[in-house]
C-alpha cells in the first residue's frame, strides 16, 4: 500500500514498484491516479482522505478486507502548510498532524495485526529533515514530521523482536507539488525504498535514511540517567 500515490514520490513509486508487487495506491484525487493506472493489472486505485477522520477508519478498513493482509506500507502522503508560529491558524496546525502523523498511525494500526499473524512486515514512514532543523515558518511541517518521526521509532521497538520493520525515509530535495523547485527527481528515493522493503530479519529498525545514508536522529545521550535526574561531565552544566 502506498498513500499519496496521485503525484510526486507517491505516483512515482508506483510505478517503479507495480512490476514486483501488487500495488494498492490510495490519494485523495482517484480520477488522476486512475488516468495514470487504470490499465494496469497490478495497480489498485482507491479515493482515501487522510484527513476524513470519520471516514477514513471505515473506507481503510474496507479496502483491507477486499485486498487482505497489507505486509508492505508505505505512508507517503503528507501536507506542507506554511505561516509563522503566531500566525498559524488552529485548523491549519490540526490539519498538518492529521495528514503527517496521526494518519500514518491510523494505517499503521491496521496493518500491523496481520504483519504480526504473518511474522514479516515492513513500513516506510515518509519523512523530512525538517524536525531536525526546525526551519522558520514551517513550524506546522517540522512538529508533526516530529511527531510522525516519534511514532516510527516507538512502534518499532515495540515490534523489535518481530520480524516486522519500521524505519523513517526522507526522499531528500525531489520535487513534487510541495517542493516544485527541488534540484532531483522523485525517483533519487527508489534504491532507498529498495533497500528498505529488502530488509532481512536481522535488518536495522526504527531508524532514518536519506539517499542511501543512514542518518541519526537523535544526539548521544548515553551520559544522561533520566530517572536519577543525572548527568555526566561531558554535558555543560548551566546551574
Amino acid at each position: 500500500m502506498i498513500t499519496g500515490a496521485s503525484s510526486g514520490v507517491g505516483r512515482s513509486l508506483v510505478g517503479h514498484l507495480k512490476g514486483r508487487f501488487e500495488i494498492i495506491a490510495v490519494a485523495r484525487r482517484l480520477e488522476r491516479m486512475r488516468r495514470q493506472f487504470g490499465e494496469e493489472d497490478a495497480v489498485h486505485c482507491y479515493g482515501l482522505d487522510l484527513a476524513d477522520t470519520e471516514a477514513l477508519p471505515n473506507r481503510l478498513e474496507n479496502i483491507l478486507d477486499r485486498h487482505g493482509p497489507v505486509l508492505n506500507l508505505v505512508n507517503n502522503a503528507g501536507v506542507n502548510v506554511s505561516g509563522r508560529v503566531a500566525e498559524l491558524s488552529e485548523t491549519d496546525v490540526r490539519h498538518s498532524f492529521q495528514v503527517n502523523a496521526l494518519a500514518p498511525r491510523t494505517l499503521m494500526q491496521a496493518v500491523l495485526p496481520d504483519m504480526q499473524t504473518a511474522g514479516f512486515g515492513r513500513i516506510i514512514n515518509v519523512t523530512s529533515g525538517a524536525p531536525l532543523n526546525c526551519f522558520p515558518e514551517y513550524a506546522a511541517y517540522s512538529a508533526s514530521k516530529g511527531a510522525l518521526n516519534a511514532f516510527t521509532v516507538t512502534a518499532a521497538r515495540e515490534h523489535e523482536d518481530e520480524n516486522i520493520k519500521i524505519n523513517l525515509m526522507s526522499p531528500g530535495p525531489v520535487r513534487t507539488e510541495m517542493a516544485p523547485d527541488a534540484p532531483m527527481d522523485p525517483s533519487a528515493c527508489h534504491p532507498t525504498v529498495d533497500h528498505l522493503l529488502g530488509l532481512g530479519p536481522d535488518g536495522p529498525t526504527g531508524q532514518f535514511f536519506w539517499l542511501g545514508y543512514k542518518i541519526p536522529l537523535f544526539p548521544d545521550l548515553s551520559g544522561v540517567e533520566w530517572l536519577e535526574g543525572t548527568a555526566s561531565d561531558e554535558y555543560e552544566q548551566v546551574l
